[in-house]
């Protein structure tokens, strides 16, 4: 009993005492804050934001791993959307966000649920800069410095955004971050189990989170020399993410394999995403998108140096020669995983898959993270007035990334102003239909909550499969009769389109009627549709 209430005691807990229960604290504190001024107006429905929402809402009505939307990159056409009666399987993105947002939002909501667990993950982004830094037990200020350096990352530009469209990144960002810390205990003689979970968990959450596994599958190696159950430890952990894959792969979901190779957009968006880790204009995934501007020269310096670390960390790794503290070396070893699957879906599948700010924000988190722990390792090592120097340099350098690379003033941006309902969702409440094609199915479906499918178009968006657009609006009259359906359209400006003049030839032979306002046209199913 005197062995157990010792572990429960706080400086056995922590290693520091009060001060560093403090700090946990204090960033626990400013990441929440961080959290609630990102959702001050709820959620801003991002591109994705809605794919993962539907999700969430239909496993919170008793229907897990389906969905009420077929985004704008579905394989699926909205005959089929209309034949299936609007409920697709969800095969976009992997189930472990929408399935444990579901099931908390029975009790409070799915948007609140989506909401909780975003906050919740910046809170552990937060903590985790304090929890993988290797202890020191002589300076009281080194744990609020990693705590303030874990809630300015929650600020970040790329987080912010990720965060106000409730997307899956935060809570990647956080699995991610604590393997690292569980790989590092396990190293010294923690527990393998943590190591196991989360490794599936960021599997299930970002398909490429799976190879994590190998990561640590081979720390197991390492460690106990048994080179089959290491193996069988590997691939049970990136069975639940390739059971995902393979459900979804043959349920109609998956990208178009085939070898397209990386242009020279890739590479630049790829160093510009970089830059964006220590730049908050390069950070901005707005100016990445919708300006011309390429990295700055100076980023593409970063990329190289970036590449050389991960280098060093791999084989560090490999060789079991540590050159850095064991969370950095996992970190990097894992930022170049990640990297390296998210470089295999830009050379080998469509052009959806690009090395933006958001997709490599895992990277970005992981290997600012590594290049902390490193600096709080040195400046631990000083001694006397060395010590001082040490951490007042690190001081300096941690407000010059505020300055730069986070711009805190900017912390209540909204990335996204359009939170009212819109006129063309009015349109198809109004118009009673159950299902909704439309050109902006994410805008009606979020707004509505009725399915809703985009009309269709020429090319398929995911895997840039030609489409008989002429055969699928002929038969779209009877599919809607059939399933009490319509089409709206969007007056305005929308990324997505339909074919107006196929339409109007369904109008013209009497099997759609045209009801057109300043917002909205809509298309509704006669009786003599299916004739």
């Amino acid at each position: 009993m005197a062995r157990f209430k010792e572990r429960l005691s706080l400086s056995q807990l922590t290693g520091q005492g009060r001060w560093v229960i403090a700090a946990y604290g204090l960033a626990a504190l400013g990441a929440l804050a961080v959290g609630i001024l990102q959702f001050r107006h709820g959620i801003v429905h991002l591109l994705d934001t809605v794919t993962y929402w539907s999700g969430t809402e239909a496993t919170s009505n008793g229907h897990p791993f389906t969905t009420n939307l077929a985004p704008s990159f579905s394989n699926f056409t909205a005959i089929e959307f209309l034949e299936r009666s609007g409920r697709l399987p969800f095969v976009d993105f992997p189930v472990g966000y929408p399935l444990v947002a579901g099931i908390l939002g029975v009790v409070i909501g799915t948007r609140h649920a989506m909401e909780l667990l975003c906050i919740v993950a910046l809170i552990a982004i937060a903590m985790a800069f304090i929890a993988g830094a290797k202890k020191s037990t002589e300076s009281k200020l080194a744990p609020f410095l990693l705590g303030a350096t874990g809630i300015l990352i929650t600020m970040s530009p790329a987080t912010r955004l990720v965060t106000q469209g409730a997307l899956s990144e935060p809570l990647f960002c956080a699995v991610a971050l604590w393997l690292v810390i569980a790989l590092a205990k396990f190293r010294s003689g923690g527990q393998w189990t943590p190591v196991v979970a989360l490794s599936i968990a960021a599997g299930l959450l970002r398909f490429i989170g799976a190879p994590l596994a190998i990561l640590a599958g081979w720390e197991r190696y390492q460690k106990t020399g048994r080179k089959l159950s290491s193996l069988i430890w590997t691939v049970a952990m990136m069975v639940p993410a390739g059971v995902n894959i393979l459900l979804a792969s043959s349920a109609g979901g998956g990208h178009n394999a085939g070898w397209r190779g990386l242009n020279r957009i890739d590479i630049e968006v790829f160093v510009r995403s970089i830059g964006g880790w220590f730049d908050a204009k390069q950070g901005d995934l707005r100016r990445t998108y919708f300006t011309n501007e390429g990295p700055s020269w100076w980023s593409w310096i970063a990329t190289i140096a970036w590449l050389v670390v991960v280098i060093v960390a791999l084989y560090s790794i490999v060789r079991r020669r540590h050159f850095l503290t064991a969370t950095a070396e996992f970190a990097l070893a894992a930022s170049a995983i990640i990297s390296a699957g998210l470089v295999a879906g830009m050379m080998g599948f469509d052009a959806l898959v690009i090395a933006d700010n958001r997709l490599m924000l895992p990277t970005g988190i992981l290997t600012l993270a590594a290049i902390v722990w490193s600096v709080h390792e040195f400046a631990s090592k000083q001694k006397g007035a060395h010590r001082t120097q040490s951490f007042s340099i690190a001081m300096a350098i941690l407000i010059l990334f505020a300055l730069l690379a986070v711009r805190p003033w900017n912390v209540a941006e909204s990335f996204s102003d359009s939170s009212e309902l819109k006129p063309y969702s009015i349109a198809a409440l109004q118009s009673g239909a159950a299902i909704i094609i439309t050109n902006d199915a994410d805008g009606v479906h979020w707004d509505t909550g009725l399915p809703s499918a985009y009309a269709p178009l020429p090319v398929k968006s995911l895997t840039g499969e030609a489409q008989d657009v002429a055969t699928l609006y002929a038969e779209l009259p009877c599919a809607l009769l059939r399933h009490n359906g319509a089409v709206v359209l969007s007056n305005d400006f929308t990324f997505s389109g339909a074919n107006s003049e196929l339409l109007t030839q369904e109008v013209e032979a009497e099997r759609l009627t045209i009801e057109t306002t300043d917002a909205a046209t809509v298309y509704s199913p006669t009786a003599t549709a299916c004739d």
